[in-house]
């Protein structure tokens, strides 16, 4: 019996590695004539961003030409504010803390409070005694005014004892001038009776009015003597009176004086009491604070600080080769490293007279062998505006950068 032949079977072959690389190749070398099109894209967007490089750096020069070339900027600046420290002035335990730290305050606003007992009992006892003072100068005064009515009373008995004498003087003229007449009668009298023509007793009675006469004229020149005795005694209380005035002024100028010292001790004394009160010199907030109730302050001893954050401002210390147009009044770009993202404008307020080196304990001494030449910075103090002091942000000691418009304005 015959086999019958079976038709071939055609043999499968498994591609290899070698296969896959021709295949691979045969479609790259068809695809290859259709490459230059992302070529012509790279090369296009090439060109494109470097279109843009040159744009942004235009841009930036035309910048830097109309305001970086007039920026001046230092990042050696910090916040700074004149702070208050608050010290007691009078020696006291404290009683009682009004405050605590960070608290805002204004300016007269209670602090701490000490204890004033003692400064009390020290203020009546100064007020007893300038009572005691102004009654003194009072009793001072009294004697001056009795002692004035003295004066006045010896000025009186003076004038009338002037009249006295005056009236005693004219009654001894009129009793000489009787006495003169009597003894001419009596004479004329005598010599009458002797030729016989007159009676020898009428002569008598001529002799004893003569003798009468006399003594009234002794008796007068006697009371002038007396009423003259009268007039010194009376001069001498005069003198006396004015030197008890002049003492009794005196007493009263020493007395005046112990009032006026009473009263300095009673101000003092009000000053030392009010004082027990620490109040706020300024407004601004609470820092620092180092007492406690119970402590023993004493005068000049610190208590705590008051900060005016409201009034604070910048000091930057700049280059001296970057101060040459800087002038007060010139805009300020300040940038806060606690905020960054916080726009804070200023002016230029001041520059210093002097490098900052000039002022350190240790000035700078460059009159030696190996001088080497440091770049001196200059203190510039940069004024904060309102609004950004109204944001109570502007703490002292925060970090700054300060970039000052140095361009000049057109005039």
């Amino acid at each position: 019996m015959a086999l019958k032949a079976f038709p071939s079977v055609p043999k499968v072959v498994e591609p290899t590695k070698e296969t896959e690389d021709m295949g691979t190749a045969v479609n790259d070398t068809a695809e290859t004539p259709e490459s230059p099109a992302p070529l012509n894209v790279r090369r296009y967007a090439m060109f494109a961003v470097a279109g843009l490089a040159v744009l942004f750096g235009l841009w930036k020069g035309v910048e830097w030409w109309n305001t970086g070339r007039f920026e001046v900027r230092t990042d050696n600046a910090y916040i700074r504010a004149d702070i208050t420290t608050v010290a007691s002035k009078i020696q006291g335990y404290v009683s009682k803390v009004v405050v605590t730290d960070n608290q805002a305050v204004k300016a007269g606003d209670l602090l701490v409070v000490l204890e004033g007992g003692d400064y009390d009992a020290r203020l009546s006892e100064a007020q007893a005694a300038l009572s005691q003072a102004e009654a003194a100068a009072a009793q001072a005064r009294a004697q001056v005014a009795s002692k004035q009515s003295l004066e006045a009373s010896a000025l009186a008995d003076i004038a009338a004892q002037k009249d006295r004498v005056t009236e005693a003087r004219a009654a001894e003229q009129s009793a000489k001038a009787n006495a003169k007449i009597a003894s001419e009668d009596f004479a004329r009298y005598a010599e009458l009776t002797d030729k016989g023509h007159y009676p020898a007793a009428q002569l008598d009675t001529a002799h004893a009015k003569a003798d009468a006469a006399k003594a009234n004229a002794d008796q007068a020149a006697a009371a002038i003597t007396t009423q003259t005795s009268q007039l010194s005694v009376a001069q001498a209380g005069l003198a006396r009176a004015k030197q008890d005035i002049a003492a009794a002024e005196a007493a009263v100028a020493g007395a005046d004086a112990q009032v006026e010292a009473a009263r300095a001790r009673v101000q003092a004394a009000q000053l030392d009491a009010g004082r027990a009160e620490i109040r706020a010199p300024i407004s601004g907030v609470v820092a620092n604070r180092v007492v406690s109730e119970g402590q023993l302050l004493s005068p000049g001893q610190q208590a705590l600080s008051i900060v005016p954050v409201d009034q604070a401002y910048v000091i930057a210390n700049f280059k001296e080769t970057q101060v040459e147009n800087m002038r007060p009044g010139q805009k300020v770009e300040l940038h806060v490293d606690a905020y960054p993202d916080l726009k804070v404008e200023g002016t230029v307020q001041s520059l210093a007279p002097a490098s900052g080196a000039q002022f350190s304990l240790i000035p700078q001494d460059t009159a030696t062998g190996n001088f080497t030449k440091i770049v001196q910075r200059v203190p510039v103090r940069l004024a904060i505006s309102k609004e950004a002091l109204d944001t109570g942000l502007m703490r002292p000691g925060l970090s700054v950068e300060a970039v000052v418009n140095v361009k000049p304005t057109q005039s």
